[in-house]
């Protein structure tokens, strides 16, 4: 659903930027474009005018309708953002109900994060990585993004990762939903040529 509105969106924009453009480099645009945009200015004058609220006030139906408009996308837009989370966050495992000796329970991205990027760094086909946090539907969700040397398996690499978010999970007690995601990028194939020139 977000992907389809921000879809729309983009191609609403496109079409009424390449009308722009093209109205300004071709005559024959332009004055489509006038015309259009003198008929829907009139079309809007005349529907103001006819729907206005009382003789003692310019507002109009057009002028309501145009603001509930407004309010419904404003409205729909917080609730997309809202489903979509609350964006980066600084924890990996949080458990505040205090259950059992230990009590509230708070692991954060930076511990996931060494433990996690040492333990990729400490592998000869792992170029770099990265592990950040961000917040789901009021889920705490980890993302490990790796970036293997050339000619690596990416079944291998997920593997790995996999068993070293396992890994942490037996640490810490807690399990927390993982995104791992498999780059290719111009250093890795830069490091395949050069461990075959080596």
């Amino acid at each position: 659903m977000n992907r389809t509105v921000l879809f729309g969106l983009g191609l609403v924009l496109l079409v009424a930027g390449g009308g722009a453009v093209l109205a300004s480099v071709w005559s024959v645009a332009t004055g489509i474009w006038e015309s259009w945009t003198a008929t829907a200015v009139s079309w809007m004058q005349d529907a103001a005018h006819a729907s206005r609220v009382s003789e003692a006030t310019t507002l109009s139906g057009v002028t309501i309708a145009a603001l509930a408009l407004v309010l419904v996308i404003v409205v729909g837009a917080m609730v997309v953002i809202v489903s979509l989370g609350g964006g980066r966050s600084s924890v990996v495992v949080r458990d505040e109900t205090g259950d059992g000796a230990q009590g509230p329970v708070v692991i954060r991205q930076r511990f996931a994060s060494d433990a996690i990027t040492r333990s990729l760094a400490a592998r000869g086909e792992i170029l770099t990585s990265q592990v950040s946090a961000s917040r789901v539907r009021g889920t705490d969700v980890l993302h490990v993004s790796v970036t293997p040397r050339r000619n690596t398996s990416p079944v291998d690499v997920a593997a790995t990762v996999t068993r070293l978010v396992d890994n942490l999970a037996t640490l810490t007690g807690r399990e927390t939903p993982t995104l791992i995601s498999i780059h290719s990028s111009v250093r890795a194939r830069l490091a395949a040529d050069q461990s075959r020139v080596d």
